[in-house]
């Protein structure tokens, strides 16, 4: 028994006319009389009484009717979904993120393509840099939101907005409250807690990160920083300063990590220190679902709105 069987059996009890089931399917009538006749005898019983002027259905053809059709839309909605899900308008998105990025840039996007793709689903990890290229390279996710260095060799990427660093202060230490922002001077012999990307497992050893652009900015500016915390979490800066034990520097996303707080955040200038470049990354050579693939296309189409 073929699908076009089903088909043809269909069509005849909707018609209820062998004549017109063949008009509605541009057939001959002969041809289409000996496929019922042929299905007839494949299931051995008798779906149809036959009459002079219409085709009277029977019990049997009752049961078979509800089957077949039952059949038929099982197989279009499984080869609509097949459709779909090689559209990318179903299936799973894998993405990591860094926990700052990830506060802001990613609910933004990700609300914007579920708006266009409302069945995919999302997977989402989050930690540091190294261990979203690890999770990436491992082929445990497709996607990942990361900052540099990144290595050229081994990803693809799309580079994401630059962002500045801004200090995170509790009222303790804002002497200033009447300007939105702060001189890189105002931070000479202030208690600072800064980022450090915490160590790799493999390739990705960079530990370098807001500690040595900030003792560098600080140190051109005529002074040596004061550090009393490097951390690789930045929720611990962000609590620890909530907490007044000192002021965080760390990248302005991150002002969307705790929505209710009373931290004061300020940008930094005169210089500004900018955070490390981020970027949406994914692995060389590595076949992307079409989820992932409208994702990228997502990104590269729609210009993203910078931090602010």
């Amino acid at each position: 028994m073929e699908i076009r069987h089903l088909k043809y059996f269909i069509t005849i009890v909707e018609e209820g006319k062998i004549s017109q089931a063949a008009k509605r399917l541009n057939m001959a009538q002969p041809p289409l009389s000996q496929q019922l006749k042929s299905l007839e005898n494949e299931l051995g019983v008798t779906l149809f009484d036959r009459h002079t002027r219409k085709l009277l259905i029977t019990e049997e053809g009752k049961l078979f009717y509800k089957r077949a059709k039952e059949i038929l839309d099982f197989m279009n909605g499984s080869i609509e979904e097949v459709r779909e899900l090689s559209e990318g308008t179903r299936g799973t998105l894998s993405i990591g993120t860094i926990a700052s990025l990830g506060a802001k840039l990613l609910p933004e996007r990700i609300r914007d393509f579920q708006i266009h793709y409302p069945e995919v689903q999302f997977q989402v990890w989050e930690g540091d840099p190294n261990r979203i290229m690890e999770l990436v390279e491992n082929r445990i996710i497709e996607l990942g939101i990361v900052r540099f260095p990144i290595n050229h060799r081994i990803f693809e990427m799309i580079n994401l907005p630059d962002e500045p660093i801004v200090v995170a202060m509790s009222k303790k230490w804002n002497e200033d409250n009447t300007q939105p922002n702060i001189q890189l001077s105002e931070l000479k012999e202030k208690p600072l807690m800064l980022l450090r990307r915490q160590s790799g497992t493999s390739m990705y050893n960079h530990e370098m990160y807001t500690v040595d652009m900030v003792k560098s900015a600080c140190l051109n500016a005529g002074f040596e920083p004061k550090i009393i915390c490097e951390s690789s979490d930045i929720m611990t800066l962000l609590n620890w300063a909530n907490h007044d034990i000192g002021i965080a520097l760390v990248p302005k996303s991150a002002i969307n990590l705790i929505p209710n707080t009373d931290l004061i955040f300020k940008e930094i200038l005169d210089p500004p220190i900018m955070a490390r470049p981020s970027a949406l990354i994914w692995l060389k050579g590595r076949y992307l679902s079409s989820t992932s693939r409208k994702f990228i296309e997502y990104f590269q189409s729609d210009e993203i709105r910078k931090i602010d």
